[in-house]
């Protein structure tokens, strides 16, 4: 089975957020399980690495008349090819920089999606399914009319509230017609939903929320009507990266049979992050400066609970007035608040290994990441039950002694306040305390099954 698998970015070649873990993981399991995998992506300023230089091509859109390059790369059996064209890719930022998004967004991946279409034409790769991701990929449904109409294709939403809606006045870039424009919306998410053969979602709980109002964001509608086209199928972590047990970047492996080397691991982590209070619980938070994430809950919880005697350790990444805010939070508490803004990978991995708690208050998430990794370190998150965190974490029950993580009752400050006492007081009880954390680290988020999932989609098309 031949699967042309498009994604805007790529791990670790270009990243901004878990599309690309996605993107350069899974194509990795499925090769592993039989299937050839050729992954597209474009060959931005920053992607690095050794490549092979293809062959050139060029292709018209509308009045412009565009040349472009085809690298590629194969790694772990699967074949990357980069799409290089100076004028949309060659610049500082993937969809924007800090003056905001591209106003070209919306050429910038008609182009892509096409010349695609059209290496893999001239490649002669012959697809049995074409895998596109998020709005970036979604117009490959209209697009291929002409040399790939019998050809299936899969459109994995990994977050609907970015549906890539521009001008109308680009439709004709896509080849369409003003009035081809359902409700007159030149919206390519929109036209991926209507015009693919199936939809997936990153969690199952996410595959329901979608069909609703609140988790719809506008689309919930069209949604509906293709609700038998539709399924959740939860993203997983890469076990090389994510392990406790072999994580290079830790000096302290650990596992649920010991898990005394994570005691030393925060051992470690309060003397780097200057924290002198080492009987007490540590918190973390690792991610973006983004409301979804609930940053604004976090900011106003905080106060509060390093009052509580809870120390907090944030590294993130973003600017503008959350960022001045929780520094005036770090003024006021120096010796309980560590907070680190120039993303380093080894912090990150040191931040899992070595935090007590993870705070996951998203007001959305489609899967999450955040809260697989952490449970795989034995850090265990507090979250608000929505889409992949509902799916992936089990509230903790003080009486029976069983669950994963503690869930807030409502999105609010308040909500957190509650949950991370709840889970201060058993953090209190280190019998109980030692049993929930070697409960979290065997819980299993590999991506075999949901490799498996996606290849049962795969040939349920092809028949």
């Amino acid at each position: 089975m031949r699967v042309v698998f498009l994604s805007s970015e790529v791990s670790p070649f270009s990243k901004t957020g878990g599309l690309a873990d996605v993107s350069g993981t899974l194509p990795k399991i499925l090769v592993r399980n039989r299937v050839k995998v050729f992954v597209f992506s474009p060959y931005y300023r920053q992607v690095k690495g050794n490549f092979s230089f293809v062959k050139s091509s060029s292709l018209t859109l509308k009045e412009y008349t565009l040349k472009f390059e085809i690298f590629e790369k194969k790694e772990k059996g699967v074949r990357f090819f980069f799409i290089r064209q100076k004028k949309f890719f060659d610049r500082d930022g993937i969809y924007g920089n800090s003056r905001g998004d591209f106003p070209d967004n919306g050429l910038r991946f008609i182009f892509f999606q096409k010349a695609v279409l059209h290496s893999v034409k001239e490649l002669k790769i012959k697809p049995d399914v074409f895998h596109l991701n998020d709005w970036q990929t979604s117009l490959i449904p209209v697009l291929k009319k002409n040399d790939f109409a019998s050809i299936p294709s899969v459109l994995t939403i990994h977050n609907l509230a970015y549906q890539g809606e521009f001008s109308a006045s680009f439709a004709p870039y896509a080849d369409l017609k003003f009035e081809e424009l359902p409700h007159g919306r030149f919206n390519f998410l929109m036209l991926g939903i209507l015009n693919c053969d199936f939809i997936t979602t990153v969690s199952p709980n996410y595959a329901k929320e979608i069909l609703t109002e609140k988790f719809g964001c506008g689309l919930e509608g069209i949604l509906r009507k293709r609700k038998n086209k539709i399924r959740g199928i939860l993203n997983g972590i890469d076990y090389s990266v994510w392990n406790p047990e072999k994580d290079k970047f830790i000096s302290h492996r650990y596992s649920a049979k010991d898990i005394s080397g994570k005691k030393k691991c925060k051992a470690e982590l309060l003397k780097f992050c200057k924290i002198p209070h080492k009987k007490s619980m540590l918190a973390s938070f690792v991610g973006r400066f983004a409301e979804q994430k609930g940053v604004e809950i976090i900011a106003e919880a905080l106060p509060i609970i390093l009052k509580k005697g809870i120390s907090f350790v944030m590294l993130a990444d973003g600017e503008g007035p959350w960022k001045e805010k929780f520094l005036k939070i770090q003024k006021k508490f120096q010796n309980r608040f560590s907070l680190n803004f120039i993303f380093d990978e080894k912090l990150a991995h040191r931040i899992y290994a070595g935090s007590d708690i993870f705070l996951m208050p998203s007001r959305f998430e489609p899967c999450g990441l955040g809260q697989m990794i952490a449970l795989s370190y034995g850090t265990v998150p507090v979250v608000t039950p929505v889409g992949g965190l509902k799916d992936t974490v089990k509230p903790y029950n003080f009486r029976k002694k069983t669950g994963t993580g503690f869930f807030l009752k409502r999105y609010s400050s308040q909500s957190l306040v509650e949950a991370v006492l709840e889970a201060n007081r058993c953090f209190k009880s280190a019998h109980d305390w030692e049993k929930l954390v070697k409960r979290a680290i065997t819980q299993n988020f590999s991506w075999d099954k949901s490799a498996q999932k996606y290849i049962t989609i795969y040939k349920k098309l092809l028949k």
